[in-house]
């Protein structure tokens, strides 16, 4: 079972709790997650209460899920979901969204966070954790970069909406 707790504060505050979401958090991280989008300058996510229980409690889960808990209350949220590296031949995470809420930023609930999912993920066999961030969010990857660096020769691509469906709905190719 996962759960890493920090040190106690200087200023007396309490360590950083870190813990697998539970479904009592559901509103919580909706709620984290639509000031993530917001902060992101994207609209307002549809991630709700109800898609958290859903998706992230479904056999098998579509994701999973942290939370920070910093005095007495949750303060960030990690989302993450399994992958594979065929080149490395090894298993690893994507992390899907990670936030903290601005009021606890630099109180150390981000780096709580991805030790979280980082000893979670070796702690099951995996050697790597893969992220992304939006190029205009400096301060994401200033903290991001401390952990690891940028890569430099990778191009992100995703498919959306009408895009998605137009790739699904490509006509397979002839055979030969």
């Amino acid at each position: 079972m996962l759960n890493i707790r920090s040190d106690s504060k200087p200023d007396g505050s309490l360590p950083v709790a870190v813990r697998p979401a539970r479904r009592e958090d559901a509103d919580a991280i909706a709620r984290m997650a639509r000031a993530l989008s917001i902060s992101d300058g994207g609209r307002v996510s549809r991630f709700s209460a109800e898609a958290f229980l859903r998706d992230g409690f479904a056999d098998p889960p579509a994701f999973h899920a942290l939370v920070a808990d910093w005095n007495g209350a949750p303060a960030g949220y990690a989302v993450y979901y399994w992958g594979y590296d065929t080149d490395s031949a090894t298993r690893g995470v994507y992390l899907a969204d990670l936030y903290v809420d601005e009021t606890s930023r630099r109180s150390g609930v981000g780096t709580a966070l991805m030790t979280g999912i980082s000893r979670h993920t070796r702690d099951q066999g995996g050697r790597w954790i893969f992220w992304s961030v939006l190029k205009r969010n400096k301060a994401a990857r200033k903290f991001y970069r401390h952990l690891a660096p940028e890569l430099k020769d990778v191009a992100i691509c995703a498919a959306f909406g009408t895009s998605f469906d137009r790739i699904a709905d490509l006509s397979p190719p002839p055979e030969h």
